[in-house]
């Protein structure tokens, strides 16, 4: 058994080592994250920020199914879309060129690359970009994002594109 201050201690670890956790699976909890990313339980809004980022640090997908997963424990819980959505960027000066950051909703910050790319999926009849996240996560783009990437975005052959860290990532 893991000790409180173990446990403490790797929840805080901003890489958490999912792949070497094997915990029990436990069942599920009436907890729902809906379409606009908002955290549910028991059919009462989460509303205390710190709480839905201490959930969101161990939510992961495996396969069709989203869980809440500790050392110890991997409970079911269910997600209407995508768990995150990006509400804000910017781009990044970097040694690899110009990177585009993304913010989501619980205003954590991701890169834009290979590792964690732009691809498109039907969301209510249409297609929308989403960004693949660690863990089997992924956030959905927010409309007005989108948009402000319209604006800026090169085309080519395949269509509309925008360039992160020298690669284009495609919007359609």
């Amino acid at each position: 058994m893991i000790s409180l201050s173990q446990l403490s201690k790797q929840l805080s670890e901003p890489n958490k080592p999912f792949d070497s956790w094997q915990p029990t699976h436990c069942g599920s909890l009436p907890m729902v994250i809906n379409d606009q990313g908002q955290w549910f339980y028991a059919g009462s809004e989460i509303t205390r920020p710190a709480m839905v980022k201490l959930f969101a640090s161990v939510l992961c997908k495996e396969g069709e199914q989203f869980y809440l997963k500790t050392p110890v424990e991997k409970i079911a819980i269910t997600v209407e879309d995508a768990p995150f959505i990006i509400v804000a960027w910017r781009f990044e000066n970097t040694e690899q060129g110009q990177v585009l950051c993304c913010i989501d909703n619980l205003d954590r910050q991701w890169l834009i690359s290979a590792e964690q790319p732009i691809y498109i999926q039907d969301y209510k009849d249409a297609a929308v970009p989403y960004i693949q996240l660690p863990y089997g996560c992924c956030a959905r783009v927010a409309r007005s994002v989108f948009y402000q990437w319209a604006e800026i975005a090169q085309t080519d052959k395949q269509g509309c594109f925008i360039t992160s860290a020298g690669e284009p990532f495609y919007l359609s």
